[in-house]
């Protein structure tokens, strides 16, 4: 019986090669590691990105109640002298004498704005979307806030005991996490920041000493 001569040479092409199922198969493997390892990653990136948020958010929160609580500090002479829900007006130490201060929300500026008698206005804090006070008064003398208004101005028979400050501030965030639609934050509508609501209370000591 005659053998051909190549025909060793064919059977060991045919171990050594591939079908096309088995490169399909072994394509559609290596596919699926890669996209289980990209999943990773991003999920991996947005714990991280998350992660600074909560950083920042924190920081920033407790900045920007240290700052206000220190500059409203030392108040002298009629303290509070009037406020709205957007502007206060008090009088504090400057240089060992008593100057009025006032405060106001720019919204152009996105910041609370401060401006000293005489002087111009600057920064007071940077990075605020919104502002809002509300004064806690005691109108029957009897040392005790019974009414919150949404306004200010001193006077004989109301005495100003609190201001409640409500803050929104701007955190700035990756659009990786807007585009993940992460539920836990307030998006601002039209920029890349999340905000950040502070509410914190003010206390006008001495009322009724």
């Amino acid at each position: 019986m005659h053998i051909p001569r190549n025909r060793a040479l064919i059977a060991v092409a045919k171990q050594s090669g591939f079908t096309l199922l088995e490169m399909l198969l072994s394509t559609g493997l290596a596919a699926l590691i890669m996209l289980a390892i990209t999943a990773s990653l991003l999920q991996f990136n947005q714990h991280k990105l998350l992660a600074q948020v909560v950083v920042q958010t924190q920081s920033q929160d407790q900045l920007a109640v240290a700052q206000v609580r220190s500059d409203w500090r030392d108040l002298c002479g009629s303290g509070v002298i009037s406020g709205t829900a957007h502007t206060l007006s008090i009088m504090r130490l400057y240089h060992g004498r008593c100057v009025n201060y006032d405060y106001a929300y720019g919204a152009g500026g996105q910041s609370l704005t401060r401006r000293r008698a005489g002087g111009r206005s600057s920064s007071f804090l940077a990075q605020v979307d919104s502002f809002h006070l509300s004064f806690g008064v005691d109108t029957n003398q009897d040392c005790v806030i019974d009414q919150w208004h949404s306004s200010y101005e001193i006077g004989e028979f109301i005495k100003l005991h609190q201001v409640r400050v409500n803050l929104e501030l701007r955190i700035p965030a990756s659009k990786q996490l807007r585009a993940g639609k992460t539920s836990q934050w307030l998006w601002h509508q039209d920029d890349d920041v999340v905000l950040h609501v502070v509410n914190f209370i003010w206390r006008a000591v001495n009322v009724c000493s």
